[in-house]
């Protein structure tokens, strides 16, 4: 029997928003927070949300940076889930509050592909 490979979906509301950033556990890769929440759940695997601070004032560099922040956790995401525990439903907001002032578009990628390298190392989901 093959192993099941562990959900991943998205968070919505701003009231799981809210609830994870307030009662959940930070870690920190400049520019990126991550926020995470564990509850016993009969739901398995990760629930990830993507945020970008209001301090970047065009909508369309908040969705450029959430896109960006979405393909680097892409990219990532077999470091997330090594560490899941299937009887525990995982929360995760990741939150962009940078400047997007100094950096460039391929800098913005880079600096946020480094952040989630880091953060996949130092987040222990288990």
């Amino acid at each position: 029997m093959p192993l099941l490979q562990p959900s991943i979906e998205t968070l919505t509301g701003f009231g799981s928003f809210t609830r994870v950033i307030t009662l959940g556990k930070k870690y920190e890769s400049i520019p990126i927070k991550a926020f995470v929440c564990l509850s016993p759940s009969k739901q398995t695997g990760l629930r990830v949300g993507f945020a970008v601070t209001r301090g970047i004032q065009k909508a369309a560099h908040r969705n450029l940076l959430k896109r960006i922040m979405r393909e680097a956790f892409r990219t990532k995401k077999e470091d997330f889930l090594a560490h899941v525990n299937s009887r525990i439903l995982k929360e995760i907001v990741f939150l962009y509050n940078g400047n997007i002032k100094r950096l460039t578009k391929n800098g913005h990628f880079t600096s946020i592909n480094q952040a989630f390298t880091e953060l996949a190392s130092i987040i222990n989901i288990a």
